[in-house]
């Protein structure tokens, strides 16, 4: 996988068209935010996660795709802090 920094809703559809995974997120978790660079093996969940950085989300496999929502009210706030997550596929 191989998703530069940018609008975090431009990294999420690259992220759809290189996975073939639909993803559903609520548009006040993307306002505004930039996404960070995903590069090498990640499975479409891990890639999501590492797309928010530090925002605290959870994201979920559904039957049509992956969900994303907040863990916390933190995570509509743009003080955030997270470890990024990395899963080899």
């Amino acid at each position: 996988m191989n998703i530069p920094s940018m609008p975090l809703d431009r990294a999420i559809e690259m992220l759809g068209r290189q996975t073939g995974c639909p993803v559903l997120v609520d548009p006040p978790l993307m306002d505004g935010r930039t996404s960070a660079a995903v590069k090498g093996t990640y499975t479409p969940q891990g890639a999501l996660l590492h797309l928010f950085g530090s925002v605290h989300v959870d994201v979920t496999a559904t039957v049509s795709g992956l969900s994303v929502s907040p863990l916390d009210a933190t995570a509509l706030t743009s003080g955030d802090t997270r470890a990024s997550l990395r899963t080899a596929s």
